[in-house]
């Protein structure tokens, strides 16, 4: 299994990627993307964020059940 610290900064660059996207070719960029790639960049952030929560959730119940 993947270390879970290094699986927290893995999803932490893939949000951080789609945001830098985002700031570079979303709605408020001088050349905006189409408003779908916006939105699927958009959801692709919402889940990975999803994610990350409940990744820290189980590893701290899995440390407590410890």
């Amino acid at each position: 299994m993947t270390d879970p610290q290094e699986m927290i900064q893995w999803l932490d660059r893939r949000i951080a990627s789609a945001m830098t996207w985002l700031d570079d070719h979303g709605k408020g960029s001088k050349r905006p993307r189409p408003q779908h790639e916006i939105e699927t960049k958009e959801y692709d952030i919402a889940r990975l964020e999803e994610i990350k929560a409940a990744y820290a959730t189980a590893l701290a119940k899995r440390e407590q059940a410890v």
